[in-house]
C-alpha cells in the first residue's frame, strides 16, 4: 500500500476489515501497531483512528496498557440473541413501513437487491465485502424507512452484519442466491402492504440465513 498522503482512512478500514474477516487477523489475536503499520506501509496514526472505529463496532477489543486485540465471534447464544433482537426490530419497521404507507422505499430496495444478485463472487473477499455492505444496507434502510431514530440507532449499534460476516470465512461462501430470493419476497410483500406476509417472510429469512450458516459451520467443524 502506497504511504503517501493520498491514502485514505476508508481503504485502510476496508483492508483491516477484510483481514478480519478472513482471519488473517484472527479472533483473539493481539495486533501490534507498529509491525502491521510497517507491513501495510502507512503511518501508525491513521492506523489508530481505524482500530477505535473496529472498537466501536466490537470487533477489536482495547485493554488499557495492552493494547488492541481482534474481538472472538459470537458465541451460540450471543448469535441467537443478537438475531431475536433483529426479528423484534426488523418485524416492527416492516409494520410501521406499511401501516404508514412508506412504500416509496420499495424501489431502493429493489434496487439494492439487484445489485446484491449481480456480484460475481471469486476467489477474492472484496467480492464478500460487497455483499456484506449491500446486505446490510437492505436490512437498514428498511428500518430507517419506519422514522424511528432511536430504532434505527439501536439496529446500527448491533453491528449485526459484521459480526455474521466474520462467520463466511468458515462457512467458505456466501448465501447470496438464497439471500436475494428471499430478500425479494419482503420487497414483494411490502409492495402488496402485506403486514402478515412481511413480518413472516422477515422472520423467516433472519431464522433461515442463522440455520444457513450454522448448519456449514457444523458440517466443517465434524470434517
Amino acid at each position: 500500500m502506497n504511504k503517501e498522503k493520498g491514502v485514505a482512512k476508508e481503504d485502510i478500514y476496508n483492508l483491516i476489515k477484510e483481514r478480519i474477516f478472513e482471519w488473517k487477523l484472527s479472533p483473539g489475536q493481539k495486533i501490534n501497531i507498529d509491525v502491521l503499520s510497517k507491513e501495510l506501509n502507512i503511518s501508525p496514526i491513521p492506523l489508530r483512528e481505524v482500530l477505535s472505529r473496529f472498537h466501536s463496532e466490537k470487533l477489536v477489543i482495547f485493554e488499557p496498557n495492552k493494547g488492541y486485540r481482534v474481538s472472538g465471534i459470537l458465541d451460540d447464544q450471543r448469535l441467537m440473541e443478537m438475531l431475536e433482537a433483529r426479528i423484534l426490530i426488523e418485524t416492527h419497521a416492516i409494520r410501521c413501513v406499511i401501516r404508514s404507507n412508506y412504500t416509496h422505499i420499495v424501489d431502493e430496495l429493489f434496487r439494492l437487491n439487484d445489485q446484491i444478485s449481480s456480484i460475481k463472487m471469486g476467489s477474492s473477499y472484496k467480492e464478500v465485502l460487497e455483499f456484506n455492505q449491500l446486505d446490510h444496507r437492505f436490512h437498514l434502510t428498511l428500518v430507517h424507512a419506519a422514522g424511528n431514530s432511536f430504532l434505527t440507532d439501536a439496529y446500527g449499534g448491533m453491528h449485526c452484519h459484521l459480526h455474521i460476516a466474520r462467520f463466511y470465512h468458515v462457512r467458505g461462501e456466501v448465501d447470496q442466491r438464497e439471500a436475494a430470493a428471499e430478500h425479494f419476497d419482503i420487497v414483494e410483500a411490502i409492495k402488496f402492504r402485506d403486514i402478515y406476509r412481511a413480518e413472516e417472510v422477515v422472520t423467516n429469512h433472519i431464522r433461515d440465513a442463522k440455520n444457513r450458516l450454522l448448519q456449514k459451520l457444523d458440517k466443517n467443524t465434524e470434517s
